[in-house]
């Protein structure tokens, strides 16, 4: 019996640039569509994939920091968990220059935003309902796009976001230490954080490895996908 999706179909050979553009028209776009990933979809809506560790689908200065990919590069040995989901919001926030977190949007699992009040459930957004942190950013996709031109080239599309495991220089609040945990809050592109050894307000999304830069982002390892 022959087996299916164990690997992603990525456009571009990279899962920080892949952006597969929505048919509303199901026939206008390959693959042949199937009930799993219709609307011009590459992948099956919501799959979820594991990526090896060192895997060249995953961007080198965003995952494993050593271009030489030494074992000694934060991350080398960890794999990453991502899943292909559709992105759209109407709040149309400008995207971030590095990994973003994403809220899920319904209980369908296969589409998300970047707005916390467009979130589970009912559209009024719930701590719990983080997806991930997405991996397209105005810092690895091509064309220098600023934040609003990429939102444009995304809302509507399918893309790649970061489920769990190890993600290099994500999105985190400003005052991140290590050891924190990691949780959603509101407002675009957003999270809080908890102190290390105080309970969290929900379940830990992810936990803050390393200290917070000047561009406000960190080391984390991620916690969202219940599957795996």
């Amino acid at each position: 019996m022959a087996l299916q999706y164990e690997f992603p179909v990525v456009s571009t050979g990279n899962l920080g640039t892949a952006v597969d553009t929505y048919a509303s028209t199901v026939s206008t776009q390959p693959p042949t569509n199937t009930p799993s990933n219709p609307n011009g979809a590459l992948n099956p809506i919501g799959a979820a994939f594991l990526i090896a560790p060192g895997s060249p689908l995953l961007p080198v200065a965003q995952y494993y920091p050593s271009a030489s990919g030494s074992l000694n590069s934060n991350g080398w040995g960890a794999p990453l968990i991502v899943r292909y989901v559709r992105y759209v919001s109407t709040t149309a926030a400008a995207w971030l220059a590095y990994p973003a977190p994403v809220y899920w949007t319904d209980e369908t699992y296969t589409t998300v935003t970047g707005t916390f009040l467009e979130g589970l459930p009912a559209s009024t957004g719930n701590l719990n309902s983080l997806a991930g942190w997405a991996l397209p950013n105005t810092t690895i996709y091509p064309g220098s796009k600023t934040g609003a031109q990429l939102n444009t080239i995304i809302n509507g599309n399918f893309i790649f976001i970061a489920t769990k495991g190890f993600v290099s220089g994500a999105a985190v609040v400003a005052s991140t230490a290590v050891g924190d945990a990691i949780i959603g809050t509101s407002g675009n592109f957003t999270v809080t954080r908890t102190a290390s050894g105080s309970a969290p307000l929900c379940s830990r999304n992810a936990l803050a490895l390393s200290a917070v830069t000047a561009n406000v982002t960190s080391d984390i390892w991620i916690n969202c996908d219940p599957t795996f």
